[in-house]
């Protein structure tokens, strides 16, 4: 049976304020055309498929739109759970009736998982499907104290659910969250620690969920809420990374879907496709006159780093001219370096000395008798209006 992986669409996200709802459109059109010549035989989606709780009106119509078409036009199994970003009530809603046309929909979380069967020319496949807990969560369904991480709250579902999860037959398993196989021996003896690649992979404070309660029962794990396309301490489980760059921190990354092919028990193969974004997201680094040259015109999404010793009149604007979808713009100096500290001993400063190195250690460069002049002239404005005030 061959597999689709995917997570994370966050449909309905804006990129600063850019809608990407077009952009999402045309990743379906790539995962449809991806569907056909791959000949998938189910989609496993891991969570996040909306970017809010209450999404807008026009996400819900993508979102519809999606699944109809996959369910009419491909036949296509589709089962998704809710991610953190998701309303569980949501995707809920209408679970039951849909899955008389194949779309199977977990969006809360409860004591026993969800478990839908399929069959191929091998037999049957059972796939258990997660939604994203809290710990919290778990410890008041199952009324058991002990439980305050997240990997006792995953102990405690799988613990659960043992009776209906059957090591010697083909199992997949769908969650969502932060999760490492951390006691997992890979072939470089170190398993692969999530990518920083945007605003679902900085886990700051997240509680990191060891998936080793998992080994041995489940031929694959899918998992979503990372962005960044990568395997979990173990080949077998992996998240598929988002269809596209959510924020600039993920400019440099390339995105895909996973293709995941299971034949006979405990075989298993992989393999990455690449999505091509219909607006890339990019950085892009140099002084106005060479960013704003007409040969560089461009649709892509960009944030500009702007090389200027000085300020840049509508900087936006004259970006906007090149690149309509220009997400923002810092500036950065063309000299950095061997520049001296400023004195630790700031109050013995007179203030035109003290603005003198700042503006040495900042610039690089020695403040010129022009700007001197300029400086001196506010000086003295402000020690006059302070002695007025007095």
């Amino acid at each position: 049976m061959k597999l689709l992986h995917t997570s994370d669409w966050h449909i309905g996200r804006s990129l600063f304020e850019f809608s990407l709802l077009d952009d999402q459109r045309a990743f379906f059109e790539q995962l449809c055309q991806i569907i056909e010549e791959q000949k998938i035989d189910a989609l496993l989606i891991s969570g996040d498929l909306y970017d809010r709780s209450m999404p807008s009106a026009q996400a819900v119509s993508l979102l519809d739109e999606m699944f109809t078409t996959l369910i009419r036009r491909y036949h296509l199994p589709i089962l998704a759970i809710s991610g953190n970003h998701d309303s569980p009530r949501r995707v809920s809603y209408g679970s039951y009736l849909f899955e008389q046309s194949g779309l199977y929909l977990a969006g809360q979380l409860k004591p026993q998982l969800q478990k839908i069967t399929l069959c191929d020319s091998l037999g049957k496949i059972n796939f258990f499907l997660l939604p994203y807990f809290v710990p919290a969560q778990v410890r008041l369904m199952y009324e058991d104290s002990s439980i305050h991480t997240s990997t006792q709250a995953l102990e405690a579902i799988i613990e659960h659910n043992r009776d209906i999860i059957c090591p010697d037959e083909r199992n997949v398993l769908l969650a969502h969250g932060f999760f490492m196989h951390q006691h997992h021996e890979s072939e470089e003896n170190t398993p692969i620690l999530p990518q920083t690649c945007g605003s679902e992979t900085s886990v700051g404070t997240s509680d990191l969920t060891d998936l080793s309660c998992c080994e041995g029962l489940f031929d694959y794990v899918a998992l979503g809420h990372l962005h960044s396309a990568q395997r979990a301490g173990s080949n077998t489980m992996r998240y598929s990374g988002s269809p596209l760059k959510y924020s600039v921190d993920e400019a440099k990354n390339s995105k895909s879907v996973t293709v995941v092919e299971i034949t006979e028990k405990g075989k298993i193969s992989f393999s990455l496709i690449p999505l091509i974004p219909r607006r890339d997201l990019r950085l892009i680094c140099g002084t106005m006159e060479e960013l704003c040259k007409q040969e560089n015109k461009s649709e892509d999404y960009v944030f500009a780093q702007i090389i200027s010793d000085g300020p840049v009149l509508n900087a936006m604007s004259r970006l906007r001219e090149v690149y309509p979808h220009t997400l923002g713009l810092s500036f950065c100096q063309s000299v950095q370096q061997n520049t001296p500290e400023l004195s630790l001993d700031l109050a013995a400063l007179e203030p035109m000395e003290l603005f003198s190195r700042f503006y040495q250690h900042i610039t690089g460069q020695q403040l010129d008798k022009e700007k001197q002049d300029i400086v001196s002239q506010a000086l003295k404005k402000a020690e006059k209006d302070r002695e007025e005030e007095e």
